[in-house]
């Protein structure tokens, strides 16, 4: 009987036909491949562990909502994720937050018409806000309005302030509330050595003059973070990737790593 021929073998062709699939999830997903593996960006920097740390802690499940701006999306949220992301912006004058992503696309939806939902709904979800325009000017009656929402909706202990303004953020933290320092865009896979290097300086300086509970920046910062600022707590965001064997490796990888301390992922509609 002759032998069947290398491509006719069903087995060989199966085995062949996975390999394809998964070169091609790794080209497709070459971002997520790349930092599910170490990596050593340099050698001329030691981890820092003498930084400033403010003292609340979080524990609220790892799998976090993206962009929940808009009340319309809330009667679609799954009801397994642990909390929810609302970029929010504070107006002076009426002293109320509300939620939108881009200054250039305003919205009057208020912060508290999607609390308010949520309460109605009797959904205890984990609040995370993205501070986009916070500063010097607007830090003390911005705290006080926050103040007040945590109180009207019994959020204690269930919110995350994040803001790039580091400074600011230590009023939160002096407050009892739980602060992510949002670090400067950087590829560290795509940058030279240099500038990795000034980067860390950077960051390093920042959380020695102020008090922070996290760090948070796009998944492929994190191997940087977790290399260089052992300890420090970590949040992020990632695209969904259900349908990939890459995109599934990597949510599981982060769901283990002990440092990573949220995802954000797109809600599902």
């Amino acid at each position: 009987m002759k032998k069947e021929g290398l491509l006719t073998n069903k087995y060989t062709l199966s085995a062949l036909i996975l390999l394809a699939i998964v070169v091609g999830d790794v080209i497709i997903h070459r971002g997520l491949s790349r930092v599910m593996l170490p990596a050593s960006f340099t050698n001329q920097r030691n981890p820092v562990t003498d930084y400033m740390r403010c003292q609340q802690t979080v524990d609220y499940g790892t799998h976090w909502a993206k962009a929940i701006n808009n009340p319309a999306i809330v009667n679609n949220l799954d009801s397994s994720i642990n909390g929810i992301e609302m970029d929010v912006y504070f107006d002076t004058n009426q002293k109320i937050f509300f939620a939108y992503h881009d200054s250039s696309h305003l919205s009057n939806t208020r912060v508290e018409d999607i609390l308010k939902l949520f309460q109605q709904k009797n959904r205890h979800y984990n609040f995370w806000f993205d501070f986009k325009n916070l500063d010097s000017l607007n830090v003390a009656p911005a705290l006080q309005a926050l103040i007040l929402l945590k109180d009207k909706y019994h959020l204690e202990q269930r919110m995350i302030i994040e803001s790039a303004q580091i400074n600011c953020l230590q009023h939160f933290c002096d407050a009892g509330f739980f602060t992510s320092y949002y670090v400067p865009f950087f590829n560290p896979y795509t940058e030279d050595e240099p500038a990795i290097i000034d980067y860390i300086d950077s960051i390093t300086h920042q959380i020695k003059k102020y008090k922070v509970s996290a760090l948070s920046g796009y998944y492929f910062q994190m191997p940087l973070f977790e290399k260089f600022f052992p300890g420090m707590p970590l949040l992020t965001w990632a695209n969904n990737s259900n349908y990939s064997i890459i995109g599934l490796a990597f949510k599981y990888q982060m769901k283990k790593d002990t440092q990573i301390k949220i995802v954000l992922y797109p809600p599902v509609n």
